[in-house]
């Protein structure tokens, strides 16, 4: 029997190593695969200017949904109002001029599930409903966003899926050279954060934090990767609590370039309150060997356990940051355990494993 033909969405710059790898994965499993880019243009930030790219993404979609005749198509988005808006109009666009059954699967990298109970009656007596009714199943990255799903009577058990994101685990390479080029002494121990410089992501609490280890700070370095409103007062911040020579800011750094720092680093320092999904910058941590230091938040807690894999750190608490990272540092057996398990634990979301998952589901929600 022959595998369904599978049509993927392609975003431009977000997850688009996710998308790829899943796409790749599903085809050496035999799957037919083909793509669409799905994602808004640089630069464009009228909206009748995000209008005019949804409708000619979801034209573009028809069109080679007609060439493909794909069984299922694989939408990576998001629960939220902005991005159900988008996939409202691509989805409502594309049923209007695709007449051929189709299984439509959306994969949320992330949800706010208060969107559900919104009160702007374009979200709430049109947009979700439509979606409700059309899509056959949605995807999401933790048991906690299913659960939070199922409980609220919007879709039922069997059209609700926990999947994870693929981790390159073979990507992560030592480089001798790393601290030399970035001025970083041979001895020290690097401290790593990645993420949008936001306060959800814990980085007011990562600084405060590590400023508190005093008489480590000569041992330690903490490299701050990522761009976002707060730079400026992070920056402040650091002076005013005089360890800004001991704080490394990198900005935006492609995802590509960010292994090298995920490689090479000895502990990575997360303490996020946003709802996250699968959030990379912790799983790469943790296929990379990193000791981790993060809070017990959707797919963290349902992969990993403290202190195998990390010590969990309470949201928007600096206190309990220190805490762990004292511990973390000044216990080197803790340290080598944590980061033998985390290479072993990092192979549970190889392409290989990943895919052979997606797949199940796939063949479940083709049936629904």
């Amino acid at each position: 029997m022959s595998k369904p033909r599978v049509l993927f969405s392609i975003p431009t710059r977000h997850h688009v190593e996710i998308a790829l790898d899943e796409l790749e994965g599903l085809q050496e499993l035999g799957y037919p695969c083909g793509q669409f880019s799905y994602s808004a243009k640089e630069g464009v930030t009228s909206t009748a200017g995000r209008l005019k790219v949804i409708l000619s993404n979801a034209w573009a979609l028809v069109k080679v949904a007609k060439q493909f005749k794909p069984d299922v198509i694989y939408f990576n988005s998001r629960l939220e109002v902005i991005a159900g808006m988008r996939d409202y109009i691509t989805i409502r666009m594309f049923r209007l001029f695709y007449r051929r059954p189709v299984c439509i699967l959306l994969k949320s990298h992330g949800s706010d599930i208060d969107v559900l109970q919104s009160k702007q009656r374009l979200v709430s007596k049109t947009i979700l409903p439509y979606l409700q009714k059309n899509i056959t199943g949605w995807l999401f990255l933790s048991s906690e966003e299913r659960r939070l799903i199922v409980n609220s009577g919007f879709l039922p058990e069997q059209r609700v899926f926990v999947t994870k994101n693929i981790v390159r685990s073979n990507h992560f390479k030592h480089d001798s050279l790393f601290k030399s080029k970035l001025k970083i002494p041979a001895d020290c121990k690097v401290l790593l954060f990645v993420g949008r410089l936001i306060k959800e992501k814990g980085i007011y609490e990562v600084i405060e934090g590590f400023a508190r280890l005093n008489d480590q700070l000569t041992k330690t370095v903490l490299i701050v990767v990522g761009w976002g409103t707060e730079e400026i007062e992070l920056k402040q911040l650091c002076e005013r609590l005089n360890i800004a020579d001991h704080v490394i800011f990198t900005g935006f750094i492609p995802e590509q370039d960010v292994v090298a720092y995920y490689a090479n680093s000895d502990v990575l320092v997360f303490p996020t309150y946003f709802p996250e999904g699968f959030p990379m910058a912790l799983f790469n941590s943790v296929a990379a060997g990193l000791g981790i230091v993060t809070t017990p938040t959707r797919a963290a807690a349902d992969y990993l356990t403290s202190p195998d894999n990390c010590l969990w750190a309470e949201g928007q608490n600096s206190e309990s940051v220190y805490q762990a990272l004292k511990m973390l540092l000044s216990d080197e057996q803790l340290l080598r355990d944590m980061k033998q398990q985390n290479v072993k634990k990092g192979q549970e979301f190889s392409k290989a494993q990943v895919a052979a998952e997606l797949s199940a589901i796939i063949e479940q929600a083709i049936k629904l």
